[in-house]
């Protein structure tokens, strides 16, 4: 095995600083909060719309919330809208869309297009997801 050499060195930090310093072409949507506003903002727009049913005390909320926040940074879903619903404060947003909590529902301007309460399985929140692209 060679020795690491000042070169080789050198090039191997300007590579690992170099892969540091590379970021996605794409800024990844965030969960936001909901409020009437925002989702009939977002229900004009000609993309997904995403609702996450979610209270801070479910654990299979927290599960599903990881599932979602690594799928956001996909691509595919650079140009949707993600809110997140509280189960405990909106109760009657909850109640309207006839949900549990740990449930997400798809849009596509204002049709819903899938959903699916209490799996955080990545293939069904997925397929929840693709359902409205």
């Amino acid at each position: 095995m060679p020795l690491l050499t000042r070169r080789r060195f050198a090039t191997l930090a300007l590579c690992t600083a170099a892969a540091a310093a590379v970021r996605p072409a794409f800024a990844a949507p965030t969960m936001e909060p909901y409020s009437e506003a925002a989702y009939e903002a977002a229900t004009k727009r000609d993309a997904p719309v995403y609702l996450h049913v979610y209270a801070p005390w479910c654990l299979q909320c927290h599960e599903q919330d990881v599932v979602l926040q690594r799928l956001m940074t996909k691509q595919k879903y650079a140009a949707a809208t993600f809110l997140r619903v509280s189960y405990d404060t909106q109760e009657k947003v909850a109640e309207a869309l006839n949900v549990p909590r740990a449930t997400l529902i798809a849009y596509r301007r204002d049709r819903e297009t899938g959903r699916v309460s209490g799996s955080a399985a990545q293939a069904d929140l997925e397929k929840v997801l693709n359902s409205a692209l």
